[in-house]
Protein backbone atom coordinates (compact mmCIF):
# COMPACT_ATOMS: atom_id res chain seq x y z
CA UNK A 1 0.00 0.00 0.00
CA UNK A 2 1.37 3.31 -0.99
CA UNK A 3 1.16 5.82 1.77
CA UNK A 4 -0.37 8.86 0.37
CA UNK A 5 1.50 12.74 0.89
CA UNK A 6 -0.63 15.85 1.85
CA UNK A 7 0.33 19.11 1.73
CA UNK A 8 -0.65 21.44 3.32
CA UNK A 9 -2.75 24.37 1.85
CA UNK A 10 -2.75 27.69 2.69
CA UNK A 11 -6.40 27.88 1.85
CA UNK A 12 -7.50 25.32 4.01
CA UNK A 13 -5.84 26.87 7.37
CA UNK A 14 -8.50 28.53 9.55
CA UNK A 15 -5.68 30.98 10.69
CA UNK A 16 -5.27 32.59 7.02
CA UNK A 17 -7.57 34.68 4.33
CA UNK A 18 -6.93 35.25 0.75
CA UNK A 19 -7.06 39.12 0.10
CA UNK A 20 -6.26 39.46 -3.45
CA UNK A 21 -4.36 38.08 -6.21
CA UNK A 22 -1.59 39.26 -8.32
CA UNK A 23 -2.92 38.96 -11.88
CA UNK A 24 -1.10 37.84 -14.59
CA UNK A 25 -0.67 40.16 -17.19
CA UNK A 26 0.54 42.88 -14.03
CA UNK A 27 2.55 39.45 -12.87
CA UNK A 28 4.60 39.16 -15.88
CA UNK A 29 5.08 42.79 -16.28
CA UNK A 30 8.07 42.49 -12.88
CA UNK A 31 8.86 39.03 -14.06
CA UNK A 32 7.21 37.57 -11.08
CA UNK A 33 5.07 34.28 -10.47
CA UNK A 34 1.10 35.64 -10.48
CA UNK A 35 -0.67 33.68 -7.52
CA UNK A 36 -3.23 34.74 -4.88
CA UNK A 37 -2.43 36.85 -1.72
CA UNK A 38 -3.05 35.74 1.45
CA UNK A 39 -2.71 37.29 5.08
CA UNK A 40 -2.48 35.40 8.24
CA UNK A 41 -3.41 35.79 11.59
CA UNK A 42 0.09 36.72 13.35
CA UNK A 43 0.51 38.98 10.36
CA UNK A 44 -2.84 40.87 10.89
CA UNK A 45 -2.37 41.14 14.48
CA UNK A 46 1.03 42.73 13.37
CA UNK A 47 -0.66 45.17 11.25
CA UNK A 48 -3.20 45.61 14.02
CA UNK A 49 -0.41 46.32 16.93
CA UNK A 50 1.64 48.15 15.19
CA UNK A 51 -0.37 50.22 12.44
CA UNK A 52 -3.69 50.48 13.62
CA UNK A 53 -2.98 54.25 15.38
CA UNK A 54 -1.97 55.53 11.97
CA UNK A 55 -4.11 53.98 9.83
CA UNK A 56 -6.94 55.15 12.11
CA UNK A 57 -6.22 58.47 11.70
CA UNK A 58 -6.54 58.57 7.91
CA UNK A 59 -10.46 56.44 8.94
CA UNK A 60 -9.23 53.32 7.67
CA UNK A 61 -9.32 49.64 10.02
CA UNK A 62 -6.71 47.29 8.82
CA UNK A 63 -9.31 45.20 7.41
CA UNK A 64 -10.54 48.30 5.16
CA UNK A 65 -6.89 49.28 4.57
CA UNK A 66 -5.92 45.93 2.63
CA UNK A 67 -8.98 45.56 0.66
CA UNK A 68 -8.40 49.61 -0.64
CA UNK A 69 -5.09 48.72 -1.27
CA UNK A 70 -5.15 45.41 -2.89
CA UNK A 71 -8.18 46.58 -5.10
CA UNK A 72 -6.63 49.99 -5.89
CA UNK A 73 -2.64 49.80 -6.04
CA UNK A 74 -1.24 51.64 -9.10
CA UNK A 75 2.35 50.77 -8.20
CA UNK A 76 5.13 48.38 -7.31
CA UNK A 77 8.16 48.77 -5.87
CA UNK A 78 10.94 46.20 -5.08
CA UNK A 79 11.27 45.76 -1.39
CA UNK A 80 13.89 44.66 0.38
CA UNK A 81 15.33 41.04 -0.04
CA UNK A 82 12.40 39.57 -2.27
CA UNK A 83 9.60 41.30 -0.91
CA UNK A 84 7.02 43.15 -3.01
CA UNK A 85 5.32 46.50 -2.70
CA UNK A 86 2.11 47.17 -3.68
CA UNK A 87 1.43 51.00 -3.06
CA UNK A 88 -1.81 52.95 -4.03
CA UNK A 89 -0.15 56.37 -4.88
CA UNK A 90 -2.53 59.08 -4.69
CA UNK A 91 -2.42 63.11 -4.73
CA UNK A 92 -1.47 63.14 -0.82
CA UNK A 93 1.73 63.69 0.43
CA UNK A 94 1.71 59.87 1.99
CA UNK A 95 1.06 56.81 0.18
CA UNK A 96 -0.56 53.23 1.28
CA UNK A 97 1.18 50.48 0.83
CA UNK A 98 1.38 46.51 1.44
CA UNK A 99 4.58 44.30 1.58
CA UNK A 100 4.29 40.83 0.30
CA UNK A 101 6.76 37.44 0.06
CA UNK A 102 6.24 35.15 -1.87
CA UNK A 103 5.38 32.31 0.41
CA UNK A 104 5.33 28.25 1.06
CA UNK A 105 7.28 26.78 -1.79
CA UNK A 106 6.37 29.93 -4.18
CA UNK A 107 3.15 28.95 -4.50
CA UNK A 108 1.62 32.33 -2.82
CA UNK A 109 1.84 35.50 -1.84
CA UNK A 110 2.31 36.27 1.87
CA UNK A 111 1.26 39.85 2.94
CA UNK A 112 3.88 40.62 6.12
CA UNK A 113 2.71 44.17 6.62
CA UNK A 114 0.71 47.05 5.87
CA UNK A 115 1.60 51.09 6.16
CA UNK A 116 1.64 54.44 5.69
CA UNK A 117 4.84 56.07 4.32
CA UNK A 118 5.92 59.40 2.89
CA UNK A 119 6.20 59.30 -1.19
CA UNK A 120 10.30 59.58 -0.40
CA UNK A 121 10.54 56.89 1.15
CA UNK A 122 10.34 54.86 -2.38
CA UNK A 123 12.85 57.39 -3.99
CA UNK A 124 15.53 54.24 -3.85
CA UNK A 125 13.28 51.23 -4.40
CA UNK A 126 13.18 50.04 -7.71
CA UNK A 127 9.87 50.63 -9.51
CA UNK A 128 8.75 47.27 -11.34
CA UNK A 129 5.46 48.34 -12.29
CA UNK A 130 3.08 51.52 -12.61
CA UNK A 131 -0.28 51.69 -13.92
Amino acid sequence: MTKKTTTTRIEDQPHAKKVGRLKQPIAKAIRRKSADIYITENYFKHIFIEHEKQLAEIGFTPEMFLEVVMKDFNRIYRGKGNSLLLVKWNGTPKVAAIELNLAFKKEFYEVKTAFIQGKGRFRSDALLWKK
